[in-house]
């Protein structure tokens, strides 16, 4: 019986959708892939590849845009048109940080919460792993993810989470990351 509740639990939250960008499927990163796409695409010196993807991702920079408001669609357009590759990928790397920020946002507004704040935070992570390989951020995440306790395995490991530490790393990881974006290009 014991067996088939660890089972069952298992299920569920292997299966429980854990995205911040509403076209993100389990495991596929659509902000990633776009990124990645648009980024080989310009750094081969392919803006026509670049500016085919951006319009194939255009519905994932509006949504972008209606979190921010600010545009970020035809900015990102229009550099690709001009071959500007570093404003593309300031463009780019921007919203990677958007994608980032909805994700701490949303385990903030579900702390306590365990295995689901856990699934945002990784996510969050490979977001961050593509925006930079500096040191700080990634110390900062690993702060983040501490934060936010754990259950344990029956009570063996148990940390409680701790939401004044979880702020001020949110806050720490967001203002770096925020200027890696700004200066990038």
């Amino acid at each position: 019986m014991f067996k088939s509740i660890i089972a069952a639990l298992l299920l569920i939250f292997t299966i429980s959708p854990a995205w911040a960008c509403p076209f993100d499927e389990a495991g596929i990163e659509v902000t990633i892939l776009a990124h990645n796409a648009i980024t080989e695409a310009t750094e081969s010196g392919d803006f026509e590849k670049a500016r085919k993807e951006i319009i194939r991702q255009k519905y994932l920079y509006e949504y972008f845009e209606s979190v921010e408001k600010k545009p970020l669609y035809q900015p990102l357009l229009d550099a690709s048109n001009s071959k500007n590759a570093g404003k593309v990928k300031q463009l780019l790397d921007h919203s990677l940080v958007l994608e980032i920020n909805e994700l701490l946002g949303q385990v903030e507004g579900m702390f306590g919460k365990y295995q689901k704040s856990r699934l945002r935070l990784i996510k969050a992570k490979k977001h961050l792993k593509v925006l930079t390989s500096e040191k700080e951020p990634m110390i900062a995440m690993k702060k983040v993810l501490k934060s936010i306790g754990n259950p344990g395995l029956m009570g063996m490991g148990k940390r409680d989470p701790d939401k004044k530490v979880f702020m001020a790393e949110k806050e720490h990881l967001l203002s770096m990351i925020g200027k890696i974006s700004i200066t990038t290009g």
